[in-house]
């Protein structure tokens, strides 16, 4: 840090002590420096009005937050700029200090010269040293001149006072000197100018915080759907965004701050406001549009201060429900893959699409069981493609993505006014979708016990009726089913009704781990990769095979998701960091082998309830499989696959 001179200044930093003198300035850079203050500059500042308010004006424009000048500046730093200002006021130490050096061994009159009236400290201590003082007062630079005057007039023979009286002092001969602050008067103005700034920049952050979170809320408030208004404990409107204007037929402008009954008067938000009791899913007719109405009370430390309500329109939710849900079912309408996309030579795998192959020929129930990323309903697809409804729909839902309170209706559809939003004509549910074709059934181990009766009762009726109907609807569906759990296990427990089971599992396809079909990773990786950038170059394709090898026993517990992935991150590495640098451990996320899913065990499980069946107590192949509900054909296969004799 350098003391500058104020015509040099370009920038400053936030605190700036602006010194008359270059003692003072070079004692305050001093304690600066001794005190380790890192935000303050020292600048060097001529006496006079002008030069005070352009050096002012200068620091202001440079950066300057806060001015520390002495007690005669102050007032022109805060008249020309909006800078907080802490000044260096005098101490009575410092005049004593000064008195002891110069005044004591003067006799006759001492002029104190001051921007405004002197402590009355000063003055009494100066009369208890029997040191005869007056205090001569000036508003201005020019008034200096005057005041000297009258001290000479008056016989003073030695001056007190600041830099704007030195000058007139030594022009008209009156012995004159500048009270010095002293260290501790510095230190406590710089104390205190850092302590201020601290508090400015605090409140600064503040209120960048609160703005931008005013923004935000704005912003939610602005292009969110929902009609919003919100009023105070006094029921009056605080809150009212562009779509509450539209529907209520009104400006924002206009409206905060009068009576909500003023704007809306068939409104219930005092009746809220009143009984703290929110009111949910409420229809009422707002002008010529008809509205879902939600009111919920505001509280705040348990105090009722408000009252917030959302209006939607009932046609937009209508026309909104009805464009999502047919963009849910776009993706099942038809099937994409067949057995021919299914990649890999392993044993296991071709063994597995022969049975699937066998089981597109029947209409029966299929189940698919299977680690997750295994390809299930690549299968499902396939499946469909190469039976004889390959010209009907194919229908995919998640069993698990639907939560529980919509399953029923997208399963089964809805009439019209069957719940608050249904659609004017109700909708049809992804049974009647299916109907002459194929339903796929994902994450079937997450329905609901209440939904599996109906389930159950649709695969036996072959029959629907809507969610709020009446109505009957015949159905012809082939229902393929897919779970990574182990179904027969969850009836055990409770969680899934058997008898949905043995309805589902008819025909069962169990599907091969990725780590069970040996160089199949091979063949998926490189197809997955060649759909890459630069997977066609011979090169990457080289190393890439090459990092497969060395990732070697690596056991692929999330299947061809895990492939995939691992297959992405090769190729964004191969071609950011050139392909002969990237290694397997840059790619491969290790991590420890999970419990073998429930699924793997369930040919042990099915084993012993045959057993049990055919056992306990012994009876004909027809009461074993009426038990287990299956047909005996079923019956006699599994018995065959799992080497049971009776």
């Amino acid at each position: 840090m350098e003391i500058l001179n104020w015509k040099d200044v370009q920038h400053v930093n936030d605190i700036c002590v602006m010194a008359p003198t270059l003692q003072l300035a070079e004692k305050a850079e001093m304690l600066i420096k001794q005190e380790n203050y890192q935000n303050i500059d020292v600048v060097v500042a001529a006496s006079g009005r002008q030069e005070t308010v352009k050096c002012a004006q200068t620091l202001a424009a440079a950066g300057a937050e806060i001015i520390i000048p002495r007690k005669g500046t102050r007032r022109i730093v805060e008249e020309v700029t909006n800078l907080k200002v802490v000044s260096l006021n005098n101490s009575l130490s410092d005049y004593l200090w000064m008195l002891k050096e110069r005044g004591l061994h003067t006799p006759g009159l001492i002029a104190f010269f001051s921007y405004d009236p002197m402590s009355s400290d000063i003055l009494q201590m100066c009369e208890m040293l029997e040191v005869q003082t007056k205090n001569y007062i000036f508003k201005s630079f020019a008034d200096c001149r005057g005041c000297v005057e009258r001290a000479l007039k008056d016989g003073a023979v030695f001056s007190v006072g600041g830099a704007w009286t030195d000058p007139w002092a030594k022009r008209l001969g009156l012995p004159h000197v500048i009270v010095e602050n002293s260290v501790e008067t510095i230190l406590n103005a710089l104390g205190s100018a850092t302590q201020l700034r601290r508090v400015q920049v605090e409140e600064a952050e503040k209120q960048c915080l609160f703005k931008t979170q005013s923004e935000m809320y704005q912003a939610v408030l602005d292009f969110t759907h929902d009609a919003i208004l919100a009023i105070d404990e006094n029921g009056r409107i605080q809150v009212l965004n562009p779509p509450a204007e539209r529907i209520m037929g009104c400006r924002a402008a206009d409206s905060v701050g009068q009576p909500v009954e003023a704007v809306l008067p068939n409104t219930l938000l005092p009746d809220v406001l009143e009984s703290g009791e929110k009111q949910l899913d409420q229809i009422m007719q707002i002008h010529q549009t008809l509205c879902n109405t939600n009111r919920i009370p505001i509280l705040v430390d348990g105090q009722r201060r408000g009252v917030v309500a959302t209006f939607q329109d009932v046609k937009q939710l209508q026309n909104s429900e009805q464009k999502i849900r047919l963009k849910l079912h776009e993706k099942g309408l038809v099937a994409k893959y067949a057995f021919n996309d299914i990649l890999g030579d392993s044993p296991a795998i071709r063994s597995t699409i022969q049975i699937a192959r066998s089981y597109a020929a029947s209409r029966a129930s299929v189940l698919i069981l299977g680690e997750t990323g295994t390809g299930k309903e690549l299968f499902a697809q396939s499946i469909h493609n190469a039976s004889d409804r390959r010209d009907g729909p194919f229908v995919a839902i998640n069993c698990a993505a639907v939560s529980n309170s919509l399953l029923e209706s997208e399963l089964f559809g809805y009439e019209a006014g069957s719940f608050t939003g249904a659609s004017r004509g109700g909708r049809e549910g992804v049974f009647e979708l299916a109907h002459g074709g194929t339903l796929f059934l994902d994450e079937i181990g997450e329905i609901p016990r209440e939904t599996q009766v109906e389930l159950l009762r649709v695969l036996q009726e072959k029959e629907i009726r809507r969610v709020g109907g009446s109505r009957v609807i015949p159905v012809d569906v082939r229902i393929i089913a897919a779970t990574n759990k182990d179904l027969l296990q969850e009836t055990v427990e409770g969680r899934f009704r058997e008898d949905l089971y043995y309805r589902l599992d008819v025909l069962d396809l169990k599907l091969p781990p990725l780590r069970e079909r040996g160089d199949d990773v091979k063949i998926l990786g490189l197809h997955l990769f060649r759909q890459l950038p630069g997977g066609k170059d011979p090169i990457m394709q080289s190393q890439f095979l090459y990092l497969l090898e060395q990732a070697g026993p690596y056991q692929w517990y999330g299947n061809i998701r895990e492939l995939q992935n691992f297959v992405e991150r090769a190729n964004i590495l191969m071609r950011n960091a050139g392909a002969s640098s990237v290694t397997v451990s840059d790619i491969l996320r290790r991590r420890a082998e999970p419990a073998p899913e429930p699924c793997q065990e369930t040919e042990s499980r099915d084993r012993r309830a045959i057993e049990a069946a055919l056992h306990n107590p012994p009876g004909s192949m027809a009461d074993a499989a009426r038990s287990l509900g299956c047909s005996r054909q079923t019956l006699w296969r599994k018995m065959k696959k799992y080497g049971i004799q009776r």
